[in-house]
This record gives structure tokens, sequence and C-alpha cells, in this order.
């Protein structure tokens, strides 16, 4: 059953016109795709559950969740989400060429919630191992790396999930280590490592906070 559900994904994702790709995803694999959204060529989904409420999500994107639902939001091209548990995008916007990326033992824990008003650019990556959560109004630049999973001096893998609040900033090239909170109204400056959380808003310039 699983090699014809690929088979038939494949199928699908290669039908000339969206309103059919809709309409197979819906008739055959039961999914929820509303006449407001838009599934782009050889995008590929694969999920138990697949909502998808006024959002256009555009070409060559890979879906790959137990539960994926989306609402009113803008997906763009070449994007991946794979090995992943949950995710939620709500009235929000994905550039292009980001990779959202979980353990291939999906657990509870490989969550990632994108919320109102929020801002993914391109060519970032989000490490699944254990959830992220990025709360309303906030902007993610390009080329930033979030990690929820790290190793102790013997080598024994330990994970623990990030936490985005609103209306924070994050900007280019910047690295977030896991267990990390960002507060609101933060702003992260170019090329920043984040190893520990950061408190009371303001701007934090690699690991310097300033008010």
């Amino acid at each position: 059953m699983k090699i014809i559900k690929i088979f038939n994904i494949f199928l699908i994702s290669l039908m000339p016109i969206s309103s059919i790709r809709k309409l197979l995803y819906n008739f055959l694999l039961n999914y929820n795709i509303d006449e407001n959204s838009e599934i782009g060529w050889l995008t590929f989904i694969n999920c138990n559950k697949f909502v998808c409420k006024g959002t256009k999500i555009r070409n060559f994107n890979f879906i790959s969740s137990k539960i994926f639902e989306t609402s009113n939001s803008e997906i763009g091209f070449v994007n991946k989400f794979k090995d992943i548990n949950i995710v939620t995008i709500n009235a929000s916007k994905i550039n292009n060429n980001n990779k959202f990326i979980g353990e291939k033992k999906v657990s509870e824990e490989n969550n990632f919630s994108l919320n109102k008003n929020s801002f993914i650019e391109s060519n970032n990556y989000f490490d699944l191992t254990d959830s992220i959560e990025i709360l309303e109004d906030c902007s993610i630049y390009s080329h930033v790396q979030i990690w929820t999973h790290g190793f102790t001096e013997k080598r024994i893998m330990k994970n623990k999930n990030v936490l985005i609040k609103s209306k924070c900033i994050i900007n280019n090239a910047c690295l977030i280590s896991m267990g990390v909170e960002i507060d609101e109204n933060s702003t992260i400056e170019i090329g920043s490592i984040v190893t520990k959380s950061v408190s009371n808003g303001g701007f934090y310039f690699h690991e310097l906070q300033k008010n």
C-alpha cells in the first residue's frame, strides 16, 4: 500500500493543472484542499492528514509529515518538509529552498509551528529533531540555521525545543542552538551564534545583548 500511495502521489504531482492535482489529492488520498488553494507542479505531498485552506504552494516542494495543516499562507519553490510529526502554518509566508528536517523515526517531539504574520526568507535550515515554534509577527531572513539537537562530550545525543516569541527578527546567517528561547521584540543581528536564551527583548550581537 505504501508503494502504491507514493506512486499515486508522483502521478498526481505531474498533472498539468492545479485544479486537477487538488481534485486527485482529495479524492485518492482523502486530503482536504479547498478551492481557494493552489498546489504547484511537481509538489509531492505524502501525509496521513493534509489540510490546506486558502494557501498557495508553489512548484517543486516536497512535503512528508504525519499531519500538515496550513491556512491563508504562501509556500514558495523547492522547500522540503521531511520526517516531521506535525506542521502548522497559519497566515504566514515561506519563501524558497528552505529545509525542515526531522528524524527518520518520527516522534511526537518533531513538530514545527509558524504563526500569524510571520515570514521565512530563503535558504534556511530547521533541524526538527525536537520542536521549533515561531510565534506571531516574526521574520527569519536567509541562511539561518536552527538546531534542536547536539552532543555531549561523551558523544551522547541530546535534544531540546526552540521557541521564538512574537515580533522577533532573526537576521542573515545566524545560528540558533538547541534549547534557546528568544523573548518577544528581540532582534538577532547578522552572523550571531545564539547558544543561550535571550530575554527582555532588544538587540543581540554574537554573545552580547543590548536593550
